[in-house]
């Protein structure tokens, strides 16, 4: 688990912020990461991955594991 008092990583100018992630989320429809990389272009699965975590610490979306490797999203 990363060290909540440790510094932010710099954000480059062409990666989406959380607020922005948000927007392209409609309410109730589920979403994978890689459903919202298809959305940003050259924006990588762990920038998206990192936005979807600070929302849902903020309590913007959910996040349920199906197995390993499939999380599923979706505006609270």
């Amino acid at each position: 688990m990363a060290d909540s008092s440790a510094p932010p990583v710099p954000r480059q100018p062409e990666e989406p912020t959380p607020e922005q992630v948000l927007e392209e989320m409609n309410p109730s429809e589920p979403y994978t990461v890689g459903d919202l990389v298809d959305m940003f272009d050259d924006t990588s699965r762990w920038t998206i991955q990192r936005r979807l975590e600070s929302l849902r610490e903020d309590g913007e979306v959910r996040k349920k594991k199906h197995s390993e490797n499939r999380v599923s999203w979706w505006v609270r």
